[in-house]
């Protein structure tokens, strides 16, 4: 990781098209993105960068998946159908961010469970369910889970 992906703004991130989240990958990881990879996708793996950046909280087991997803994208693959999944782990100290009803949602998952509008809960899916007042699986609300085959 460089200084500057420690530099990224996630806001800047939200509102940037593809070719400057291309421009933004290529300087804060030293390297052209992909071809595969999409905007979202960009997005999301320099959101992630920033945050390790900024927390200093990448652990090698982390570090090893996304290593292993890129080169997977990179030579025209998907994680779908490999039977890989997705690191489904989200220690103490993850930020998750969720649109729902028209607002993003920051969810600081800490030991004792997960933080949400300054509130503590037990579990993910207790912070789902305040945030749309129905039983949902929490981990798979945001994002955690690989999807349901179909």
């Amino acid at each position: 990781m460089t200084r500057a992906a420690a530099q990224l703004d996630i806001g800047e991130l939200e509102r940037a098209d593809a070719a400057t989240l291309r421009q933004l990958w290529a300087t804060a990881k030293c390297c052209e993105p992909p071809r595969t990879f999409t905007a979202r996708l960009m997005r999301l793996a320099l959101a992630w960068e920033a945050q390790a950046a900024s927390e200093g909280c990448e652990t090698a087991n982390v570090r090893r998946e996304w290593k292993r997803i890129v080169k997977g994208r990179a030579e025209g693959g998907s994680i779908k159908g490999t039977g890989a999944k997705w690191p489904v782990s989200a220690g103490a100290g993850t930020r998750l961010l969720k649109d729902w009803g028209g607002a993003t949602h920051e969810v600081l998952v800490v030991e004792e469970g997960a933080s949400w509008n300054g509130q503590q809960y037990t579990s993910l899916s207790a912070v789902a369910r305040a945030m749309t007042g129905t039983n949902r699986n929490g981990p798979k609300f945001f994002g955690l889970r690989e999807r349901a085959k179909q």
